[in-house]
């Protein structure tokens, strides 16, 4: 399926992986042409800024940049990749999550504290497209995406690949911190406002919760998913 990106860390980062069969790139008349993009000078569309309007979805912060990739398997993985995982390796399951936004941002956390696959429900969940890659900041090339048609029996796939699971809940009896994270370990965010469903939870090693003040518990998702991806990178030497 082809996808068109916008932006300049969208856009470098997914023009430097070298994995991507690129269609077109769009640029707008009166923007230098960036230094990473001057190897594919012939592939270069110029195109006036109202043009992006109609390329691109609206408010697109598009930095007068667009790249059009033909087709984005690239970005996707099957759960099966885990079975032959690390020992020290965290996932994460997003159940759930609509916002493009919020799928950004916790893909950018998620590769800068090492956490290298993300799982997604093929419903009920956005899927990658130009705002997700926007919001990403060009990590989603350093991620990768898994689609799955059931939570649950994923669930069951990652703990035969000898995966911890835990389910980050307001109502966990443990603090995230009080947790041993080390080795294989999956870490669940529920759905922005409803949290994640209860088979996902009844299925779960673990209900953990984040340190935060009682009066105010409730954290967006990718701000939550930066805060438990960062106590798995301390426990496992990521950051290091």
């Amino acid at each position: 399926m082809a996808i068109i990106l916008f932006g300049n860390h969208a856009c470098k980062a997914a023009l430097l992986a070298k994995k991507h069969k690129f269609s077109k790139i769009y640029l707008q008349n009166n923007k230098d042409t960036p230094d990473w993009l001057k190897g594919d000078l012939k592939k270069i569309i110029r195109i006036e800024i109202q043009e992006f309007k109609k390329l691109l979805p609206k408010d697109a912060v598009h930095q007068g940049v667009a790249i059009e990739i033909s087709d984005d398997s690239k970005y996707y993985s099957d759960i099966t990749d885990l079975a032959n995982s690390p020992k020290n390796c965290c996932i994460a399951i997003l159940d759930g999550v609509t916002d493009p936004h919020n799928l950004g941002a916790v893909i950018r956390s998620a590769a800068a504290f090492g956490i290298k696959f993300i799982i997604i429900q093929d419903r009920s969940s956005c899927k990658i497209n130009g705002t997700v890659a926007k919001a990403a900041s060009g990590a989603l090339e350093n991620v990768s995406i898994c689609i799955v048609k059931n939570i649950a029996s994923a669930i069951n796939s990652i703990k035969e690949y000898g995966f911890w699971v835990i389910t980050l809940d307001e109502t966990g009896d443990k603090y995230i911190n009080e947790i041993d994270l080390r080795g294989k370990t999956c870490l669940i965010f529920g759905a922005e406002g409803t949290g994640t469903r209860r088979l996902q939870k009844e299925n779960s090693d673990f209900l953990a919760k984040l340190p935060t003040k009682e009066r105010f518990s409730t954290l967006n998702i990718s701000n939550a998913a930066t805060i438990a991806f960062y106590e798995t990178a301390k426990q496992n030497n990521f950051c290091l």
